[in-house]
């Protein structure tokens, strides 16, 4: 018996690149939970600064923490890296830039002793920030729930989506011999790997909790955010997301198709960032080419408009009018540029 290896509760899995200057807040937050039994790996995704020399001296002074160094890839892949050397019951993901409250552990333990979930989901605190000042912050939650069956669980993942629950990984916790079993795993991209993600595993909730409690700080600057940055590819990973979605479950069809927009014009927003490289003409033809796409003109056709500004997006995109598009996107650019918080606060209106 004391050849045995006790299996660690939880694994947590962190992706880090250049992260010198955060980096040790969240680890000790993790280091100071009140919860012990669990591993920590940290996979630093080829940082360029001081992260690896700090990530190195936390695990000489702890055997819980496991650092993984791999050439830089992108968060989806350095999660992967972390999920193939979990060895725990339960998979939890952070952030490099986020802390967890000194119970966030032995809260999710206390749930999971009451029944075998296959999934948790959290309510979560976003703030609003506008580089180290606090705009605002809401608590992102629903009320508490047990949901019992598959069925059920697909019959409220549009109201979780709605309220902003079900995109992200890190007000979860997921069943590591799920993941393990059925090779779920994220897409090398740099958006919606984690929709993807959540989706693919979503296929194998059969017991959920949905608890009220706020288990996680989720800090968001607009003017760095994704929202704000061109992806080439970004549109087509939206595709993949609400096929995929499609596929997984029919039920609340029109209000996918609403979220779905939403996701369109997010795609849309960026054209006007001064990374985006596009020249005007080309600029006008990726616009004409999402508004011409079999999705959107599909999703256009079903989409739910209860809400202005549903109504409002849906009617940019039936029009197909480029420049009708292109002049009201760049008029929400700047808005989120300008003010990070009305942004977000249309954002949860949508």
């Amino acid at each position: 018996m004391n050849g045995l290896i006790k299996m660690p509760f939880f694994s947590i899995v962190m992706p880090v690149y250049n992260s010198e200057n955060s980096v040790a807040k969240t680890i000790d937050s993790v280091l100071n939970q009140d919860f012990k039994n669990f591993e920590f790996i940290i996979v630093n995704d080829g940082s360029t600064d001081k992260t690896l020399s700090i990530l190195k001296g936390y695990s000489n002074m702890d055997d819980r923490i496991l650092v993984k160094t791999i050439e830089n890839s992108g968060p989806g892949k350095a999660r992967n890296s972390g999920i193939e050397e979990a060895s725990g019951e339960f998979l939890f993901l952070l952030d490099a830039d986020d802390q967890l409250a000194k119970d966030t552990l032995s809260s999710y333990y206390n749930d999971l002793e009451k029944d075998d979930y296959d999934l948790i989901i959290s309510s979560y605190l976003l703030q609003v920030m506008d580089k180290d000042i606090l705009l605002s912050e809401k608590k992102i939650g629903a009320a508490y729930q047990e949901i019992k069956d598959h069925e059920l669980f697909l019959d409220n993942i549009y109201s979780l989506m709605n309220k902003q629950l079900m995109y992200v990984v890190w007000n979860k916790i997921y069943k590591l011999s799920i993941i393990k079993e059925e090779n779920i795993r994220f897409r090398n991209y740099s958006s919606c790997e984690d929709r993807l993600f959540n989706i693919d595993y979503f296929h194998h909730v059969e017991n959920c909790l949905v608890t009220d409690k706020i288990m996680y700080q989720y800090s968001f600057d607009g003017k760095k955010s994704l929202t704000n940055k061109f992806l080439v590819n970004k549109f087509d990973t939206f595709v993949e997301f609400r096929r995929s979605l499609l596929a997984l479950t029919l039920k609340n069809k029109q209000g996918t198709e609403a979220l779905f927009l939403k996701g369109v014009m997010s795609c849309i927003i960026p054209v006007h960032s001064k990374d985006c490289s596009l020249s005007f003409k080309e600029k006008i033809n990726y616009i004409k080419n999402i508004l011409n796409s079999k999705d959107v003109i599909e999703a256009c056709n079903d989409s739910l408009t209860d809400s202005p500004i549903r109504k409002l997006t849906k009617l940019l995109f039936k029009s197909k009018l480029t420049l009708l598009n292109y002049f009201s996107s760049m008029m929400m650019y700047y808005l989120s540029v300008l003010s990070p918080r009305m942004i977000e606060k249309i954002k949860q209106s949508f």
